[in-house]
């Protein structure tokens, strides 16, 4: 089939690949001066009259998605009837491409796993399940960092109709067993097929093979996951246990989030969770046997303040228990006032609902940093108004507004560039965040629930009304014409 010239005002060079579900081209975007990827779907998908519009909607939920791990949505379109989205050129590979070379050593797997599942945690947060995760869909830029792409196109390709050959929707050798079974789908889900991609990555091969992909599917449903100790017996013990945890066949018994995963990987590759966000409360310490510094939210402390209150009970009972059996003894030996005697008998209960010792609080000059956000432009470009932002590098960007869209053009000297637009006319917030802080499990407990700890100040913090480290902008773009 020849290539085509154009598509839309996109000026295609070459053809990346062809698949079942779409056909990729290199293309040039003459209006930003940028090469760009140009994904186009089958022109049957559009016999389906509700299509266009699922297309248009799904779509543009994923063009939403701004996180440094997820390639970025230019453009969404239809050219001679085939509908086709633009998306940032990845000029550093697949991890296909990678685990072609040979096995991945444990540290290059936990890092670009981290990497990955902050980007799928994420989405999952915006409601969006990716589906298809696999090694084609998780690419490199030039400096050889991973981001996921592809983001909800089994779900359209699903929503038409189509098909692969073996009649499985998405990739069988990925795909986790409720999928198979046309289940329930959430972000779960992409926890199994992440624990598929660790599996490829360290021992190099997938964990399943059949001579059909619907043989592979039934072996997806019905066998247990291969120890992975036999094909590698030099890596950790604990690995297998990781990856039969993300590939349980019952989603209720995997990792709960794609962060819990991530964090199990890197105690086992350096021995500490890392700085990652999101996370849920799945005991990893007691999954692996170890821990260290782990980053909570204001639910995660709630949690280890009821278990050090029941800890806290059963020690008081011990001591009061104590004081019952030894009591004629006392009586003998000690002149014990009423008012102590009384104290000394008061019920668990009553203890229990003694405030607990918290530290102080900080001085009002200790505040929840916020980041530096400046708009440094408002202009119009191709009759399209647009708004330039920098924020700090680490912080995240997330709009407020159904019409708006912002995307990351660039990051240097510590600031990331972001490029706003929408509407004409249009009036919507931003909100920027710095990550949250990292605290140990002996700063946990420190504070109330509406506080948290500064290690630096040793005091607690007020979380403020909105969200701790997070600022909001006004934008308000050009009418242009």
């Amino acid at each position: 089939m020849a290539i085509p010239e154009k598509i839309g005002r996109y000026i295609v060079k070459s053809e990346l690949g062809r698949g079942g579900m779409a056909t990729v081209y290199r293309g040039f975007d003459p209006s930003f001066d940028r090469e760009v990827a140009i994904k186009v779907l089958p022109r049957e998908m559009l016999h389906d009259p509700q299509f266009r519009s699922r297309f248009e909607r799904e779509i543009k939920m994923v063009a939403a998605l701004e996180h440094p791990a997820i390639v970025p949505v230019y453009d969404v379109g239809e050219e001679d009837g085939q509908p086709y989205f633009v998306m940032r050129y990845m000029t550093g590979g697949s991890l296909s491409d990678l685990i072609e070379k040979g096995k991945t050593p444990i540290d290059d797997t936990a890092h670009i796993i981290e990497k990955i599942a902050q980007g799928l945690a994420y989405s999952h947060r915006k409601g969006i399940v990716h589906r298809d995760l696999k090694p084609d869909n998780i690419l490199f830029d030039e400096n050889g960092n991973p981001f996921i792409s592809d983001f909800g196109i089994a779900k359209l390709t699903e929503s038409s109709g189509g098909l692969t050959g073996s009649g499985v929707i998405g990739t069988p050798a990925y795909m986790s067993p409720e999928q198979a079974q046309g289940g329930e789908i959430d972000g779960r889900s992409d926890v199994y097929g992440l624990g598929v991609i660790v599996y490829q990555m360290l021992s190099g091969q997938q964990p399943y093979s059949a001579d059909t992909p619907m043989g592979v599917v039934v072996k997806h449903i019905t066998e247990p996951v291969p120890d992975i100790l036999n094909l590698i017996p030099e890596v950790p013990a604990d690995m297998d246990a990781i990856i039969k945890t993300a590939m349980a066949k019952d989603k209720t018994k995997r990792y709960e989030s794609t962060i819990d995963l991530a964090k199990a990987l890197n105690l086992v590759a350096f021995g500490n969770e890392g700085n990652l966000a999101f996370s849920t409360n799945t005991n990893l310490k007691k999954r692996l046997g170890s821990s260290s510094t782990m980053q909570l939210s204001r639910g995660g402390r709630t949690g280890i303040f009821v278990a050090g209150g029941v800890l806290i009970l059963a020690v008081i009972g011990f001591f009061l228990l104590r004081n019952q059996l030894m009591a004629p003894e006392i009586a003998t030996t000690t002149s014990i006032p009423t008012e102590q005697t009384t104290q000394l008998s008061a019920t668990p209960t009553e203890v229990v609902e003694e405030a607990p010792a918290f530290a102080p609080f900080c001085s009002e000059s200790v505040t929840f940093p916020l980041p530096e956000v400046k708009e440094t432009e408002n202009r119009c470009i191709q009759k399209k108004g647009y708004a330039f932002l920098t924020i700090p590098e680490g912080a995240e960007l997330e709009i407020l507004h159904p019409d708006g869209t912002c995307r990351r053009e660039a990051v240097s000297g510590g600031r990331q560039t972001y490029s706003c637009t929408g509407t004409p006319f249009l009036i919507m917030d931003v909100k920027v965040c710095n990550p949250p802080p990292v605290l140990s499990n002996e700063d946990l407990g420190q504070c109330s629930e509406d506080a948290t700890f500064n290690a630096e100040n040793q005091c607690c913090v007020p979380v403020p009304p909105q969200e701790a480290g997070c600022t909001v902008i006004e934008i308000r773009l050009k009418g242009c014409q």
